[in-house]
């Protein structure tokens, strides 16, 4: 009778001790996953860094070629985004300028093809529409958000080329843009979602 009992309270204990093994091994495991978890944002963190200090470089360095290239007046602008006359500058290929004055816009604007990653870049437009990527790192600097309806904008191209816009909305949306205006801005987050300012043209 007393080896039985003994026999059932071990194989309680047994029971226990291996809930406890498996608890604690569930434990350490949870623990691995957030300390890689952590070594992986630590990681982005860093690189998203670097990028935006190289970007703000690079930007920094082409606005001062384009004072330096740009005329202070030029001929009719392109419409086709494809035509625009660029600039190698940098090793980018430059297509021009867009600046603001009610907000401190003042960005260098790469061609058609480029890598959108450290400098805004044209994107092909429904119509020929001017279509700016802006990079991440550069939409977190609050000046898109800050953009307002009547707020003016001017894109100036290599040759001198003028086009003045003025915000007409904003928006955010997952979808392709199909809203015909005559000049889109907008930046792309990790998760899709795009932050966008259309306008009108002026002139």
């Amino acid at each position: 009778m007393s080896d039985a009992r003994l026999t059932s309270r071990e194989g309680r204990g047994g029971a226990s001790g291996g809930a406890r093994r498996r608890w604690r091994l569930a434990l350490v495991a949870g623990a691995v996953l957030v300390v890689c978890g952590l070594a992986v944002w630590w990681q982005g963190t860093q690189r998203a860094a670097a990028q935006a200090s190289e970007g703000r470089e690079l930007c920094r360095t082409l606005l001062a070629d384009l004072d330096v290239t740009v005329p202070g007046s030029g001929p009719a602008p392109e419409r086709d985004p494809a035509s625009l006359p660029v600039a190698e500058l940098e090793g980018v290929q430059v297509a021009g300028r867009l600046s603001g004055t009610e907000v401190p816009v003042d960005l260098p604007v790469a061609a058609l093809g480029e890598d959108a990653s450290l400098t805004p870049a044209l994107e092909q437009g429904p119509g020929g529409k001017l279509v700016v990527r802006v990079p991440s790192w550069l939409a977190g600097e609050s000046w898109l958000d800050a953009l307002a309806p009547g707020n003016r904008l001017t894109f100036v191209q290599t040759n001198g080329a003028r086009r003045s816009f003025s915000v007409a909305d904003r928006g955010t949306t997952s979808a392709e843009f199909d809203d015909n205006y005559d000049l889109l801005v907008y930046a792309q987050g990790a998760f899709g979602q795009k932050d966008w300012v259309g306008c009108t043209q002026l002139s």
